[in-house]
């Protein structure tokens, strides 16, 4: 193996020199529209769903059975968010799936949140499935943000090798990183939302659930700045509960 490094140092300086063209509109669902010298600004929001132990998982279970809790796992929460017409992006990294939204609107950041509660009913679920399989349950984080101003996304890789991926430059992919690895830890319940996105879609909740006060079913964590729930889809939970 043979690094020519003074190429490398060429290819550096194009990217360095390069004026990157940036666009701003909605995030396409093509990645075509993505070079490797353009830019898209725009509003985004994500969710990250993080298992909590997954060490203490791995090192308690067989191979088999790891492999098993992994798969089912991300394979429904991958369902779950490829539901939404505004996903751009479904990713895993090891024991964490996420996804990446276009979210320009308070309805598109409500669903963001309807996607969560989704999610966490889908835990409840899989923990009694692998109980009725003899396999380990499992807790999870769940964070939730959207970005505070358009976020920019760019593609990154190596042109003619076919290894490309996006980056999402701003606070919503970080946001939701960070909130999933603290929600359903320390006495935080599982869903964490960033405050600017509790704030956009807390009036639709409110809206959509008249009589009851909907902001009892959150804890506001002033250090975080963030707003913890445990909130259900309440027609799967019931499913749930009564077929489980």
């Amino acid at each position: 193996m043979k690094y020519d490094y003074r190429k490398g140092k060429e290819n550096i300086d194009l990217i360095l020199n390069n004026n990157t063209d940036i666009l701003e509109k909605d995030i396409p669902k093509n990645d075509d529209e993505f070079t490797y010298d353009n830019g898209i600004k725009s509003w985004v929001g994500s969710i990250f769903v993080d298992i909590i132990d997954s060490t203490g998982l791995i090192q308690n279970s067989d191979e088999l059975e790891v492999s098993k809790i992994l798969r089912s796992f991300s394979s429904e929460i991958i369902s779950i968010m490829n539901n939404s017409e505004n996903v751009r992006e479904i990713g895993i990294r090891g024991d964490c799936v996420y996804g990446v939204f276009f979210c320009p609107t308070k309805e598109s950041t409500y669903e963001l949140a309807s996607i969560s509660f989704y999610i966490n009913t889908l835990i409840k679920m899989l923990n009694k499935q692998f109980v009725k399989y003899n396999l380990h349950k499992i807790d999870v984080g769940i964070g939730v943000a959207i970005g505070k101003h358009k976020d920019l996304i760019v593609k990154a890789g190596k042109k003619g090798t076919g290894i490309n991926d996006k980056i999402w430059i701003g606070d919503a992919v970080v946001d939701a990183c960070n909130i999933a690895n603290k929600a359903g830890r320390n006495n935080n319940d599982r869903i964490g939302f960033s405050s600017n996105a509790y704030k956009n879609f807390i009036d639709i909740l409110q809206n959509n659930n008249k009589t009851k006060d909907v902001t009892k079913w959150f804890t506001y964590n002033f250090y975080d700045n963030v707003y913890y729930a445990d909130i259900v889809k309440s027609e799967f939970n019931e499913w749930v509960e009564e077929n489980l």
